[in-house]
């Protein structure tokens, strides 16, 4: 896992994922190489954080920590036995 920060927030990504920040829309895109959409989170005009993940990506939130983790779920199910 690699660890970036997005404002107050910890974002832990799978480390075959990568991150383009847009910090004046308060957006981040997360993708597996130049095409496969993972997820997009931003904070909103509440500031309050929204996800839009895509439907083979999980995401775990520590609020009390405020980290967000995203990985692919074939990963969890197979981490499972």
């Amino acid at each position: 896992m690699k660890e970036l920060s997005f404002f107050d927030w910890k974002i832990r990504l799978q480390d075959n994922l990568m991150a383009v920040t847009d910090t004046s829309t308060k957006k981040m895109v997360i993708m597996e190489g130049a095409l496969e959409l993972n997820a997009m989170i931003w904070i909103d005009e509440q500031n309050e954080m929204q996800i839009k993940p895509t439907w083979d990506c999980v995401i775990s939130i520590n609020a009390k920590d405020m980290i967000l983790t995203i990985r692919h779920s074939e990963n969890v199910f197979n981490n499972r036995g």
